[in-house]
């Protein structure tokens, strides 16, 4: 299906990132299965309007509900990036009964290349930048109600391994923590 947004994906997608150096297991795990990797749901398409169900806002939203940490993925190429952090933060804190809202974050800019000159392959030639590195980063800090904001280019690989490193301990962490009270 295509749409006038800035995605195409309407399924979410499930998929499991196994630490690198890692046989994928944790010996001593009590209960679950004892991955030591991380269950990442992509759920793209969310839009003003989702927490009232416009879009397929509800079901995304009901598969956000069973995770853990919320990542937001901003594109540093977006016409108003901090326009779409706000937007997903607000459909999030309107949906339900408020389990989103108060679920642990993490702000990750992608796209860090799009600020190197003379980089990218020539489809690339459109997307830029609409303020500087500094300015995204003060803008997306006064947004944010946390400090978690990491930086990548998924295109470069730069950042990746540091992300998803810091995502397994950080999930981890959430996980025992929920567990105790």
């Amino acid at each position: 299906k295509i749409a006038n947004y800035p995605f195409t994906t309407v399924v979410p997608n499930l998929g499991v990132w196994v630490p690198p150096n890692s046989d994928g297991y944790i010996s001593d795990a009590e209960g679950g299965s004892g991955s030591a990797g991380l269950v990442l749901c992509d759920v793209p398409g969310l839009i003003a309007g989702a927490a009232e169900g416009v879009g397929l806002g509800h079901a995304f939203l009901r598969h956000v509900e069973r995770c853990h940490v919320i990542l937001h993925l901003v594109d540093a190429t977006s016409a108003d990036p901090i326009g779409d952090f706000d937007m997903l933060n607000r459909e999030i804190l309107r949906y339900g009964n408020g389990k989103l809202a108060r679920m642990p974050q993490i702000a990750v800019v992608n796209k860090v290349d799009a600020w190197e000159e003379d980089k990218g392959e020539e489809w690339e030639q459109g997307l830029r930048v609409r303020m500087s590195k500094e300015e995204l980063e003060e803008k997306l800090r006064a947004a944010m109600t946390h400090s978690r904001l990491m930086w990548m280019s998924a295109k470069e690989g730069e950042g990746v391994d540091d992300l998803m490193g810091r995502m397994a301990m950080f999930v981890r962490k959430v996980k025992e923590t929920s567990e105790d009270s």
